[in-house]
């Protein structure tokens, strides 16, 4: 049987595309998803040629669609980064942990207290949407089990846990999560799971996964978690929603880290397109041993969509 390394070594830069796949390629999708940090840009540089990208990807009548992890950044942010590479950026076609947590609430007519770990903006935006939220213990606690124990266990009614990254996560956060979820009629909702966050090919640091895989550990036996960032199936399942998503093989996602931009293709049945411009380096993307995140294809950044489009277009005769 061919192991997740074989298959690796066969995955194809889309560059390497004879004229005829090229176009098949081009025409096997309508809809474009991409992850933005290590995809569209980078934390400490910008990645040429990604702007003009998702421009031929538009004027070739692709659907653009946003789709990050990364919920601390406001929306007004994205924004001025879509901009500042030179595409147009679309409010309605950005999606990140908050926005589908929140769509996700409406959706499900949800009623009742939320208890909530996250960053004040992502807090706030909740708040904002209609809800009731409550938070803590924030700063410095007891540090005494007893008092900690006591303090913690308020017995409120909380129907629904939250968890999207928080920097100030503490164990009393956590056993205060873990309390509440002990109420059968309490749900766990998580947003980002990346266990690894890429900073460069070279360059990483640690994610909110090992939190919230915690969180998720400490679930009375036969309690699920809903989650609402990438990979998660529910994700998935509110984008096809979303977007009106007929056929999923009809998407191609594009993100530069293993464990959530190419296993969500798998999730949601999507194509998927691993590019090298991020947190993955060839060397790294050769050594995956994940049998769940193998890409249908490889490229070395965006831009090379670009190459590929123009590639196709009629040769002007002078």
């Amino acid at each position: 049987m061919e192991g997740v390394s074989e298959k690796m070594a066969k995955v194809r830069h889309i560059l390497d595309l004879s004229s005829e796949e090229r176009k098949q390629f081009a025409n096997s999708f309508d809809v474009f998803m991409t992850d933005c940090d290590g995809v569209l840009w980078n934390v400490l540089s910008p990645i040429p040629g990604t702007g003009d990208a998702l421009n031929d990807l538009e004027a070739n009548g692709k659907k653009v669609i946003l789709v990050s992890n990364n919920s601390m950044r406001p929306d007004s942010n994205y924004e001025e980064r879509v901009t500042k590479i030179g595409a147009t950026f679309r409010r309605e076609n950005l999606v990140h942990p908050i926005h589908s947590i929140i769509r996700y609430l409406k959706k499900t007519k949800f009623t009742g207290l939320i208890y909530m770990i996250g960053m004040s903006l992502t807090k706030n935006l909740v708040r904002e949407a209609g809800y009731e939220v409550i938070d803590g213990p924030l700063g410095l606690v007891d540090e005494s089990f007893l008092n900690l124990a006591q303090s913690v266990n308020d017995k409120l009614p909380v129907k629904c846990v939250i968890y999207e990254a928080d920097m100030n996560f503490s164990f009393a956060q956590f056993m205060r999560s873990e309390l509440y979820l002990r109420q059968p009629d309490c749900q766990l909702i998580v947003g980002a799971t990346d266990r690894i966050l890429g900073i460069t090919g070279e360059f990483s640091i640690p994610g909110p996964g090992p939190f919230v895989q915690a969180i998720i550990d400490s679930l009375p036996v036969g309690k699920k978690p809903i989650v609402l960032g990438k990979p998660g199936f529910e994700l998935t399942e509110l984008l096809k929603e979303q977007f009106e998503i007929k056929n999923p093989k009809r998407v191609l996602f594009v993100g530069d880290m293993f464990g959530t931009d190419i296993k969500i293709g798998g999730v949601g049945g999507y194509q998927s397109l691993l590019v090298l411009s991020g947190g993955t380096t060839r060397e790294k993307m050769l050594a995956n041993k994940d049998p769940e995140a193998i890409p249908d294809y490889y490229a070395d950044s965006v831009a090379d969509l670009s190459t590929l489009l123009r590639s196709l277009q009629p040769q002007s005769v002078l």
